[in-house]
C-alpha cells in the first residue's frame, strides 16, 4: 500500500492551492527552463496565479518585458532562448534530467555557446593523510584529539567553458570569464566555482540583463495589418494573358508544376503556401527576372485577389522555383498561380482551392511535402513566410521527380502534438514506400518506431517531422509513400500518400 507522509501533503496543498485552477499544460510552465529567467518577484506572482487566463497573460508578459524590438510581433530574444533550450536538451542530457535541466545547460541558455571549450583528465583516489613519520607523541589529530584518518580522493576529470571576444554576453562587465564543471560520472557534470568567478553573481546579471521594458505591466497586443485585396491587375496585357488562359480548356500553361497547401501559424494567421516549379529545360532559367502573379476567384467567378510582384526565379538543383504565400479566409475558390515575362504567361496553373480554415489551438498536420532540399535560412523570416517552419525551408520538388542516387526528403509539420510528463511529444512514425517498375513491383518499409521531432523556432507547439531517404539503388519507376504517423499521447493518427518518380 502506497504511504504519503502529511509533510508530502503539506507540499502538494501549497504548491497546487494557487494553481488549482491552472491546466496542467501551463502549472508547470516555471519548473521548466524559464525558471532560469524568473527573478523572485515573477516568481512569487506565478504562485498566486488561479487560472489558465492568468496564467497566460503573466507568460505573455513575462516575453514581452525581454522582448528586445517591443514595437513588432517577433521577440528575437524568446526565439533564442527557446533554441538554447531546445540545442540543450539534445546535447547536455545526462540520462536522468533533459538536457536543459542540467548545469551545463543552465550555462549554455544564459550565457550563450562559449568562446573555447577545453579539459582536463582528472586523477586516481589516493590518501588524503598518512601516517608515514608518525611516532607515539606525534600522532596526526584534531582539535578534539580524535585521530585524523585518511580519506580517499581524487581529482574528477574537468571542463572549462571559457567565454571571451565577441561570443561573452555583454551583461559582464569582465574581459573574459571561465565555467568550471566537473564530471560527477555517468555523464553528469556539476557546475563549480574559481575564485575569479562565481556563476551565482554571474546568473543574477543574466536575469537582471534579459528584462529590457521593467515597467510594463500587460503583454502589447499587435493589430493584424489589414490585408490588401485589389481584383484588377496592374499590368492590362497580363490581365489580357490570365483571361485568355481561365477562357481554355486547359488547367496549365508551359512546364508548371504546382505544389499549394494550407497553414496556421501558432499565433492564428491563416494562410496558403504555393509553388511554382519548373524543371530544367521549361524554357524559364534560374534568375530570371519574372512577375509571378496569383488570382483567387471565389465560387461564383468573380475575381477576389490579384497578386502580381516582381521576382527572380529561384534554383533547386537545376530546376527553378518561385513560391508566395497568400491570405485566404475559408471558402471555396478556384486560383491561378503563375509567372510571366512582358505580360505573357511562360507557367502557370489554375485549380480549384478549398480553404477549410485551421484552428491553431488543436492537434493536426500540414499536409505531406516531398523535397529534394531542406535548410536552414540564413536570413529573417515571417511565420506565414511560403514552406519555412521555424527558419527551415522546405522547397518541394513540384515535379516530384527524382534522380537515383540523390535524396528524398519527406517533412510534416505537426501542431500542438501530446507531450509526456517531461514536456516532450511521444509520436511513432511507419513508412512504406511501394514501386511499379519495368522490373516489376517493388516495396521498402521502415517498421514503425519512435523519432525524434524538431521543435521549430519562434513558433509554440509546432514540430517539425522529416527524413532523408537516400535513393541509391532505386529503380526508375512509378512509387508511392505512405507515412503513418502516431501521436502516442493524444492517442491520434495520421496517414498521409504522396506518389513520386525515380528517373534515369
Amino acid at each position: 500500500m502506497k504511504t504519503m507522509s502529511m509533510c508530502a501533503i503539506l507540499a502538494i496543498v501549497i504548491s497546487t492551492s494557487a494553481a488549482a485552477n491552472v491546466s496542467p499544460k501551463l502549472v508547470d510552465w516555471a519548473e521548466g527552463p524559464v525558471k532560469y529567467l524568473m527573478t523572485k518577484e515573477e516568481v512569487k506572482t506565478w504562485k498566486t496565479l488561479r487560472s489558465d487566463d492568468e496564467a497566460q497573460a503573466f507568460i505573455d508578459l513575462f516575453w514581452a518585458r525581454r522582448d528586445p524590438t517591443p514595437t513588432t510581433p517577433r521577440n528575437e530574444f524568446r526565439e533564442d532562448f527557446e533554441a538554447r533550450v531546445d540545442f540543450a536538451d539534445k546535447n547536455f542530457s545526462n540520462g536522468k534530467l533533459n538536457g536543459a535541466m542540467t548545469d551545463q545547460g543552465k550555462v549554455f541558455i544564459l550565457f550563450g555557446p562559449p568562446y573555447r571549450v577545453s579539459g582536463k583528465a582528472g586523477k586516481d583516489a589516493e590518501s588524503s593523510s598518512t601516517f608515514a613519520g608518525a611516532t607515539p607523541g606525534n600522532v596526526p589529530v584534531d582539535s578534539q584529539g580524535r585521530l585524523l584518518l585518511g580519506h580517499p580522493t581524487a581529482e574528477p576529470n574537468q571542463q572549462f567553458w571559457m567565454y571571451a571576444h565577441e561570443k561573452k554576453p555583454a551583461f559582464v562587465k569582465q574581459a573574459d570569464f571561465t565555467i568550471v564543471f566537473a564530471d560527477e560520472g555517468r555523464g553528469d557534470w556539476r557546475l563549480g566555482s574559481t575564485e575569479r568567478v562565481n556563476p551565482e553573481v554571474l546568473f543574477i546579471q543574466a536575469v537582471n540583463a534579459s528584462i529590457v521594458s521593467p515597467r510594463l505591466t500587460k503583454a502589447p497586443v499587435y493589430e493584424k495589418p489589414a490585408v490588401v485585396r485589389k481584383n484588377t491587375f496592374n499590368n492590362p496585357d497580363l490581365k489580357a494573358a490570365w483571361e485568355q488562359f481561365r477562357a481554355g480548356d486547359k488547367q496549365t500553361v508551359g512546364n508548371a508544376n504546382l505544389t499549394w497547401g494550407e497553414f496556421v501559424t501558432s499565433d492564428g494567421e491563416q494562410f496558403v503556401s504555393a509553388q511554382i516549379y519548373v524543371p530544367k529545360g521549361g524554357d524559364i532559367p534560374t534568375g530570371q527576372r519574372i512577375t509571378s502573379f496569383a488570382v483567387v476567384e471565389n465560387k461564383n467567378g468573380e475575381v477576389v485577389d490579384v497578386k502580381e510582384d516582381d521576382a527572380t526565379m529561384m534554383a533547386s538543383g537545376r530546376d527553378a522555383y518561385i513560391d508566395r504565400s497568400l491570405d485566404v479566409t475559408p471558402g471555396t475558390y478556384t486560383a491561378t498561380f503563375g509567372v510571366a515575362s512582358g505580360g505573357k504567361i511562360l507557367a502557370a496553373s489554375r485549380v480549384p482551392m478549398t480553404i477549410e480554415g485551421l484552428d491553431p489551438a488543436a492537434a493536426g498536420a500540414s499536409p505531406l511535402l516531398l523535397a529534394s532540399e531542406v535548410y536552414p535560412l540564413k536570413t529573417e523570416w515571417r511565420p506565414a513566410d511560403p514552406f519555412t517552419f521555424g527558419g527551415l525551408k522546405v522547397v518541394p520538388k513540384g515535379d516530384v521527380l527524382f534522380a537515383p542516387g540523390g535524396d528524398l526528403w519527406y517533412f510534416v509539420e505537426l501542431r500542438n502534438p501530446g507531450v509526456t510528463d517531461q514536456g516532450v511529444p511521444n509520436v511513432r512514425v511507419q513508412i512504406d514506400i511501394l514501386g511499379k517498375t519495368a522490373k516489376g513491383p517493388t516495396a521498402l518499409k521502415f517498421p514503425m518506431k519512435d523519432t525524434n521531432l524538431a521543435k521549430l523556432k519562434g513558433e509554440k507547439a509546432r514540430y517539425g517531422l522529416g527524413l532523408s531517404i537516400p535513393l541509391d539503388g532505386f529503380v526508375p519507376g512509378d512509387y508511392t509513400m505512405k507515412v503513418h504517423v502516431v501521436d502516442g499521447v493524444l492517442g491520434k493518427n495520421y496517414e498521409f500518400e504522396k506518389p513520386f518518380r525515380v528517373g534515369i
